[in-house]
């Protein structure tokens, strides 16, 4: 599990084990900030994209605020997986794991027992490498980094003390092979602002404008496309139910495309897990995306749509 949390706002409180394995002494702060810090429109979708995630499966799920320390401590890494061949893991070449890269960054403040809120954290990382240049999407990259596991999972039934506060950043390699996207997320007082708060836009702004009149034009008949036939079900009766959301489902043997011709729509990813690596396919997407092409009979991990259809017989 990537990411760890601070219990309640209290004096006296202890971290559990696991967040109090990564004290450590004091130090000279590490390398932080790259020229990206600042969120582009892509990564501003990225974290709209997760938050709405978040609130679908993830409770409690507070709104999430933007900090100027984690957009850089997430820039820093991003920009590290490409320079450093993709190799993802939340470990980098100084030995810093997510927690000692926001406080480099500046995520200041402590707990009244003197714990860094930066220990009440966790990460999301993908870093893809090819053969070819890469094209990550937002909407791609969210559905990728809210993998079983995943910080972007963080959260705590604390209410003075949530996880609101949120860095996310894409890197991509000077020739396009190299693609990550890192998103981090931290518990802060629920009264005090995330340091170096950022405000994100609205996630559908709308402009009010006074129409100008136009003519109408002839209308001209159009020709109707011929329907695409949705093929028939299997023979043996397989079926799966996938709803909005990610859904552990077993999936009969065969090439992905195949077995789930008759979920399209459905569903905007696959994982499985071989044993030593997550495997994805991803609908659309260009084959080199793709490291999921045939399935086991196994169990898999289904991203499903706001189509949420339910019961698909196969």
């Amino acid at each position: 599990m990537r990411w760890l949390f601070l219990p309640a706002l209290a004096a006296g409180t202890a971290l559990l084990a696991a967040a109090a394995a990564l004290h450590a002494p004091a130090r000279a702060a590490g390398p932080c900030g790259t020229s990206h810090d600042a969120l582009d429109a892509e990564e501003t979708q990225f974290i709209q994209l997760v938050q709405a995630w978040r609130d679908q499966r993830v409770s409690p799920s507070t709104p999430l605020q933007v900090s100027g320390a984690l957009n850089a401590a997430a820039a820093w890494f991003a920009q590290w997986q490409v320079d450093n061949g993709a190799p993802g893991g939340h470990t980098d070449g100084f030995g810093r794991s997510w927690p000692q890269r926001a406080l480099d960054c500046g995520y200041s403040g402590t707990t009244s027992s003197g714990t860094p809120y930066a220990y009440g954290s966790g990460e999301g990382i993908r870093a893809y490498a090819a053969s070819q240049p890469l094209v990550i999407s937002a909407a791609q990259a969210a559905a990728d980094i809210t993998y079983p596991g995943s910080g972007a999972w963080a959260s705590t039934p604390s209410s003075s003390l949530p996880f609101k506060c949120v860095g996310a950043a894409r890197a991509s390699s000077a020739d396009g092979r190299r693609v990550a996207w890192v998103i981090v997320i931290a518990q802060y007082p629920a009264n005090q602002p995330c340091p170096g708060a950022v405000t994100l836009p609205p996630a559908s702004p709308s402009v009010t404008s006074t129409p100008t009149p136009t003519r109408t034009p002839t209308s001209t008949p159009t020709a109707t496309p011929s329907p695409t036939p949705t093929p028939g079900p299997r023979g043996d009766g397989a079926s799966v139910t996938i709803w909005q959301g990610w859904n552990l489902v077993m999936l009969p043997a065969g090439p992905v495309e195949q077995v789930l011709a008759r979920a399209s729509g459905c569903y905007a990813a696959v994982y499985r897990f071989d044993g030593e690596q997550w495997r994805r396919y991803i609908p659309g997407a260009p084959g080199y995306v793709n490291s999921l092409r045939v399935l086991d009979g196994g169990p898999a991990w289904v991203a499903g749509t706001m189509a949420n259809c339910g019961l698909i017989l196969l």
